[in-house]
Parts: structure tokens; sequence; C-alpha cells
């Protein structure tokens, strides 16, 4: 029964986690979504922290945790960096939702998600280092800023424009084509723009 019942309230988790985020998502609220009683909780988990942590861990795991960054040395690498970027991106968008979530909570101060993500960003953050390296030794200060540029020339828009979107702040003619921002062809542009940019030398295929 307790495998069951941890089954259960891991997927009531996952569904109510975005919408609740870790201060609304109760105990009695997971137990009435998974349909075990509140006692099963505590039965299966030792605490709440946990039971986010192990929530957070299946998430990772079903969307970016199937992206890979490792590559044969002889790969491209220029093409493998824009490929990771368009794979990374595109999971970024369609898991919107518990990603502002969670960047929200970190943001409030719940270790449990903070510790989440410094886990998680560091590990994707030596793997792009490596393959900027790949693609032009430089000094690590000059790739961190690469980096930075390239993340936020292409993430931003979708988690910042979304964000202030949902906020309803946003400038009418802007609102108006988010849509557009987050679908894949943007997505590409963004990509190919920003990489024109730090490697005028490339030649992206069309």
């Amino acid at each position: 029964m307790s495998d069951s019942a941890r089954a259960q309230l891991i997927a009531a988790g996952l569904k109510l986690y975005p919408q609740y985020g870790y201060a609304k998502l109760s105990v009695r609220l997971l137990a009435a979504e998974a349909g075990v009683s509140p006692g099963m909780f505590h039965h299966v988990f030792a605490s709440k922290d946990a039971f986010v942590a192990e929530v957070l861990v299946h998430q990772y795991q079903r969307t970016f945790g199937r992206l890979t960054l490792s590559g044969a040395d002889t790969e491209d690498a220029f093409l493998h960096l824009r490929e990771i970027l368009r794979q990374q991106v595109r999971c970024l968008r369609d898991n919107l939702d518990w990603v502002q979530r969670a960047f929200a909570d970190s943001g409030e101060g719940v270790a449990v998600v903070r510790d989440f993500w410094h886990r998680h960003f560091q590990e994707r953050h030596e793997q792009l280092m490596a393959l900027l390296n790949r693609c032009r030794a430089l000094p690590v200060s000059e790739q961190v800023h690469r980096l930075a540029y390239l993340l936020g020339a292409v993430g931003a828009p979708m988690v910042i424009g979304t964000r202030m979107r949902e906020m309803d702040v946003l400038p009418a003619d802007l609102g108006a084509y988010m849509s557009e921002i987050i679908e894949d062809a943007a997505i590409d542009r963004r990509i190919d723009w920003a990489l024109s940019a730090l490697f005028p030398e490339a030649k992206i295929p069309s």
C-alpha cells in the first residue's frame, strides 16, 4: 500500500505544485487529490520538505532530465551547442508553470527548492561552459558573460515576458506578440541571432 500511496501522492504533487507552490501545498490538499488519508502522507514521507524534494526531482527527470549534453569530441561543437540550446529552451517553454513557481518559492527562501535549483543549475552550467570552451577557449570570466548572454537572449523573453503578461503589465503591442515569441520558430531565430553575435565566423545552417 505504501508504494501505491507514494506514487499517488507524487502524482498529486506534480499536478498541484505549480498551482499552489510550497506554502499552500498542504498535506490535506495533497491527500484529497491522491485519494489517501493525511495520515498516510506522514507514514510515507518524513516531512513536507522531503515530499517536495521528491516531487521536484520527478518533474525534473521527466522533463529536463531527458535532455543530454553529451557528445563525441569529434562532433561539431557549434552545432552541438545550437541543438542543446534548442532542446533546453523548448523544454523550458513547455514547463513554464512549474519553473516559474519553483523560481518564486526559491526567491521566497524555501530552502528545499533553493537547494534543488542550485544542484541542477550547477550541473547544467558546467556542461554548457564545457561546450562553449569547445567552440572557443576563453577565460572563465568571458565564458560566464557569454553564457549569461545566450540564456538571457533566448530564454528570458519567455520566462519574464509570460510572467509580465500574467501580471498584465506588458505594453499592449508586446503582449499581443507573446504567443509568437514562445513558438519554435521564434526560439530558433533568437538562438541563431545570439550565436551569430558570439561566433560571427560560424556558419549557421538555414
